[in-house]
Order: structure tokens, then C-alpha cells, then sequence
């Protein structure tokens, strides 16, 4: 059986529509339309493989980046799961194999660019979705507009930007975007 398309009509291919994009210090530039990126005017579809490297030894972390590049991936996405980073509040975290700021220059290192997913929920089959158990034991609503809840993530988000502020695109950095949450699409107000 062949297998084709009756494509009547092409949808009208949007840009400058969700605001995203960048230059690089080096006049690289990654825009995004809605069909892909374009990368110095050039549409740029990137092949993209998942790794989260706090789940793995840091001394692993080399050669599992070496396969992803082998088998044809151009870039890491990867989650900072909150739940290992600050397992006591007010105590984070980014020491050894959850050290976003090494793995993420280890990817530059392998010629991997980068979609760092910060969350503050990731999923990721992790518990609590990657929520602290101190925060979940709060009882403040969680994913959503509370200030009690935002006070606590933009801390949280402060506290990875620190790491890699640096390591962004525009920067001159290998982290091409950053994902916000993670499977929440019914509240576009929070998001």
C-alpha cells in the first residue's frame, strides 16, 4: 500500500509571530517561524535527542554525549530536575552530577547545542514531577499564578540562571532556547 497526502491547501507559514529568536555575538542568527527555525536565513530543522544528565554519573556523561553526536544528534535537550538540586529548601545544589554548568559546556566541548528545560514541573517520570518533597509539602497551589508558588520559582529560576547565563546563544553560548514547564497547556496565562 502507498501512502500519500491530499495537502489541498498549504497553511500560510507564520513569522516573527511568537517573538523568539536571537543573534549570537558572532552575528549567528536562530529565528523561528511556525513551521521551523531558521538559521541565518536558512530554514533549520535540529535533530534533537533527549539526555538528563543528573540521572546519570558524571563520568558518564562524556561518552554518552560521543554516541548522541555519533548517531547523527545536533542537539541535547535536557531537564534540571528542582527535585535533586535543592532537596532542602533554600539548599541548592549544582555540584557534581548536578552541575548544569559543566554538563552543558561538556555539550559545547562534543559540538552538542542545547535546550535546557528548566521546568519548575518537568515530568520526566520522576516523582512529584520533579517538584522538591518540601515544596509539595507546602500546601500553596502549584503551577499556577500564586504569588507564594512564584516567589519560590523565580528563586529557583535565579539560581539556574546564574549558572548559565553566559551559556546562552546570544551570548556566544551553546543554549539555543529554554523550555518553560513542561506539558501544561491549558493555562496560557501562567505560562
Amino acid at each position: 500500500m502507498i501512502y500519500s497526502f491530499d495537502i489541498k491547501e498549504q497553511p500560510e507559514v507564520l513569522y516573527n509571530h511568537l517573538n523568539l529568536g536571537g543573534e549570537s555575538p558572532s552575528g549567528e542568527r536562530i529565528d523561528v517561524c511556525s513551521r521551523y527555525l531558521i538559521r541565518n536565513s536558512k530554514p533549520y530543522i535540529p535533530v534533537m535527542g533527549e539526555i538528563h544528565f543528573q540521572r546519570l554519573k558524571r563520568e558518564h556523561w562524556r561518552d554518552e554525549l560521543l554516541k548522541m553526536k555519533a548517531g547523527g544528534i545536533t542537539t541535547v535537550s535536557t531537564y534540571v530536575l528542582w527535585i535533586y538540586n535543592e532537596e532542602e529548601e533554600g539548599k541548592i545544589n549544582f555540584d557534581g552530577d548536578n552541575d548544569v554548568r559543566a554538563f552543558i559546556e561538556l555539550c559545547r566541548e562534543c559540538g552538542l547545542e542545547v535546550v535546557l528545560r528548566i521546568g519548575p514541573w518537568a515530568h520526566g517520570e520522576c516523582r512529584n514531577g520533579g517538584f522538591p518533597d518540601w515544596l509539595v509539602n507546602k500546601g500553596i497551589p502549584l503551577r499556577c499564578n500564586d504569588e507564594r508558588y512564584l516567589e519560590i520559582v523565580r528563586r529557583y529560576y535565579n539560581a539556574i540562571g546564574e549558572q548559565v547565563k553566559d551559556l546562552m546563544f546570544t551570548r556566544g553560548g551553546n543554549i539555543i532556547a529554554i523550555q518553560l514547564e513542561n506539558e501544561l497547556v491549558n493555562q496560557s496565562e501562567h505560562l
